[in-house]
């Protein structure tokens, strides 16, 4: 590698750090500032922009030229490093959703009016804004990949690199500052990639930008510098206490109904901090009366436990051993410091333990089986879940899930799931695993209660009559006017409501919601209620979908309009390449999104897996590239046919078999041994499938080397399409079904990969 090729290589690592940490910083504050739904179109802004950067390279290659390209490129860093700092400062400062006083109280009530809250014009304003820096970055890529494409397999190697950092270094940063702050580190990748390739006057001014940003990245380690100004549905002046996790903002929220926890804001939970908190808590059947049924003493794990309402009402009824797991971690300890006098404070108490982990991981991985297992509606609908739809509160409820808590249960203990109105639909879930153990008649397994609140109530045995006449007396304690609608001691009054959920399809969407909710986009009226949270999921989705289609017809009529510019005048076969670029960038991000899905729960954290993965893949990936720019001229199809066939069998191994076989061999063992495990596993796909771009493009004749910007673009776009379509694929139809759309673009790639060497100008005669 000579002199520059190495500092070029670096300054692209740094410029693809930058990118990669704005990516994610942007989709953690659409967690806040705006909904957990809206985390997709934060990813589809970046590659968008990303996109846009390579078209302007396409259609006035002089942007990035060949002779003083370094000092195009460090121009560039920094117009990236403002953009960055002013998309930032926009998303944290432009009143985008209406604000009122007090947060809801869980996700559905929020869902029924997410879509009135936000300002169209305020929103419209801040697209744009948000995408501004990913243009520049895609400027530099595609210029550079253009322009040295003698040397693409180094630097595509050194792009994935910086970007397989920054995923790393992304969770402990969350977990050490303010989110909003890691813009400062963005400025600071920005401020070294500009000083590695500039002189003089420009280099002076990088490095002071860089110290500047140096500085202020110092403090953010000691205090939270920029703030969020206008949190998404509730007023931050009722915000008294907040620490940015992994996972989530946790903060305390003090409001005259009581004081709450609130996870960005999706989710809000009631902090016990007195009798009076506990006996409030205590009249909620779904809360309360599984412990009614056990004597004190038993051991229970109780999963979303979020502020520990459920924990409190436990310890009220004299339970002494409990495990309290949520996937947010951080908030017993924000608990704990601000209440550290208050009596019913649940996390000061020393019979129970705060496990920071998804809860069927947190069941898993117990030694001991439980006499009660609990959960009342989980409703965090994170950014870090809807990101990649890697986690779901609905894994919670699958077929596979019901049947580790009955694994982790005692002979004589309870499985206690309250879920509202669903809460029948996921009985059917239960019903399957009793079957899948053997059980004959699931009915005498299970008691389904409702007043006030629905409960339903699983035992690994039949219940006795005994049982049956004390639930029937403490239901009625709890609530005068419950009703037991499932008695398991008598003949079932009809068959279980909706489908059996599976980790595969872990959704209740159905063609009917799909449609409603898409005619809502033209209608005035929500639909509200339980079904709120899916329709304004597909509502946000529908216009990322549009949005992107509306992108990719642009990013393909204009080049098509304007070739002449584009360097590409004569040259044949180009729709052969840019169809190719498309099944690469397509294949990747889906199977990689597949593959966040399949070992969120092997991994025990959904942010855990996305590090794995993406550090996995890009770090691998980056080596295949590296590699790549090895392979001597005569053997690149040879390589590259070979890359992709390995990558289709690599990716069906990894996407249908290796989860579960995980799951079966190392679930129970600690949470960095399944980490690496994770990483280690994934090597051999990142490598093969970091492989075919830069053979791709090292195949290309030189007088089609124009239309890499082209390509670029397209496989930006193609990412983005592939994202939201893996997730509709998946919540219809399942994941293994995704993962099989993904092989099949792939296998097409494979197809398109000997037309390259054909893509030339004719011979003239």
């Amino acid at each position: 590698m000579s002199p520059k090729t190495r500092t070029l290589a670096i300054s692209l690592a740094a410029v693809s750090f930058a990118l990669v940490l704005m990516e994610l910083l942007i989709t953690r504050l659409f967690g806040v500032v705006l909904f957990a739904q809206f985390a997709h179109l934060a990813l589809a802004l970046a590659l968008m922009g990303i996109g846009v950067g390579a078209v302007l390279q396409h259609l006035r290659p002089s942007l990035v030229p060949d002779e003083g390209l370094e000092q195009r490129v460090a121009v560039l860093a920094l117009i990236q490093a403002a953009l960055s700092l002013v998309a930032v400062l926009a998303a944290l400062n432009f009143p985008i959703v209406s604000q009122f006083e007090a947060p809801p109280e869980n996700y559905q009530e929020r869902s029924a009016i997410v879509d009135n809250l936000v300002d169209p014009w305020w929103f419209a304003a801040l697209l744009p804004v948000l995408a501004a820096p990913f243009t520049a970055a895609g400027l530099i890529l595609a210029g550079v990949f253009q322009r040295r494409r003698k040397d693409i397999g180094t630097l595509y190697a050194f792009d994935l690199a910086g970007g397989a950092l920054a995923a790393v270094l992304f969770l402990p940063l969350l977990g050490a500052m303010a989110g909003p702050d890691l813009v400062f580190l963005v400025l600071l990748a920005l401020a070294i990639a500009a000083v590695v390739l500039s002189t003089g006057r420009l280099r002076m001014a990088s490095g002071a930008m860089g110290l500047v940003a140096l500085i202020i990245t110092g403090i953010g380690f000691a205090t939270e510098v920029l703030t969020v100004r206008f949190a998404a549905g509730y007023s931050e002046d009722s915000i008294t206490a907040s620490i940015w996790t992994p996972v989530a903002r946790v903060s305390i929220a003090e409001l005259e109904r009581g004081h709450y926890i609130t996870l960005d804001n999706s989710s809000a939970s009631r902090i016990p901090r007195n009798a009076e908190d506990v006996r409030i808590l205590d009249r909620h059947m779904n809360r309360s009366l599984v412990y009614r049924l056990h004597e004190p003493g038993a051991r229970v794990a109780i999963m979303a436990a979020s502020a520990g309402p459920e924990v409190a009402v436990a310890l009220s009824h004299g339970h002494t051993e409990i495990d309290a797991i949520d996937i947010a971690g951080g908030i017993h300890e924000l608990i704990m410091e601000t209440y550290p006098e208050e009596t019913h404070n649940p996390y000061l108490s020393p019979d129970v333990t705060f496990k920071a982990l998804d809860g069927r991981a947190g069941i898993a991985s117990a030694t001991e089986d439980y006499d009660i297992i609990q959960m009342v509606h989980a409703n965090l609908w994170s950014s870090a879940g809807l990101l990649s739809n890697a986690w779901s509160p609905a894994l919670l409820e699958t077929r596979e899930a019901f049947g580790t808590y009955l694994d982790h249960l005692s002979p004589d203990g309870t499985l206690s799931f309250g879920r509202g109105s669903k809460t029948e639909r996921i009985a059917a879930s239960a019903a399957a695993a009793l079957r899948d153990r053997g059980v004959k008649r699931p009915h005498q397994h299970m008691a389904l209660i409702e007043g006030r609140a629905t409960v339903l109530l699983v035992k690994p045995r039949p219940w006795t009559q005994e049982e049956r006449d004390k639930l029937a007396i403490v239901m009625l304690e709890a609530d005068p006017k419950a009703r037991m609608v499932r008695d398991p001691t008598k003949k079932p009054p009809g068959p279980l409501k909706g489908p059996v959920l599976t980790d595969d399809r872990p959704y209740l969407d159905d063609s009917t919601l799909l449609r409603e909710s898409l005619g809502e986009l033209f209608s005035t009226e929500s639909s509200g209620g339980e079904e709120a949270p899916l329709s304004a999921l597909y509502r946000s989705i529908a216009v990322q979908v549009a949005f992107v289609l509306l992108a990719g017809l642009a990013f393909v009529l204009i080049p098509l309009v304007r070739r002449g510019p584009s360097e590409l005048n004569g040259v044949k076969g180009i729709g052969w390449g840019l169809a190719y670029a498309c099944t690469l960038g397509y294949g990747y991000l889906s199977v990689e999104t597949v593959l966040l899905h399949e070992l969120a729960l092997f991994v025990g954290h959904p942010t855990y897996a996305v590090t794995a993965v993406i550090l996995a893949m890009l770090a691998s990936s980056g080596v295949g590239s590296y590699l790549a720019g090895k392979v001597p001229e005569d053997k690149l199809l040879t390589t590259l046919r070979v890359a992709l066939g390995a990558g289709l069998f690599f990716g069906a191994i990894q996407g249908w078999l290796v989860p579960p076989l995980l799951e079966d061999l190392a679930m129970t063992w600690s949470l960095t041994a399944r980490f690496i495990i994770t990483v280690l596993v994934l090597l051999p796909l990142g490598f093969v499938l970091g492989m075919p771009f830069p053979l791709g493009l090292r195949l290309l004749r030189p007088e089609a080397g124009g239309i890499v910007p082209w390509a670029w673009a397209l496989n930006g776009w193609m990412s983005v399409a592939a994202s939201l379509v893996t997730v509709i694929l998946a919540r219809m139809y399942g994941y293994h079904l995704a993962l099989g759309v993904a092989l099949c673009v792939y296998a097409l790639g494979l197809l398109l990969a000997g037309r390259l060497p054909h893509i030339r100008k004719p011979a003239t005669a």
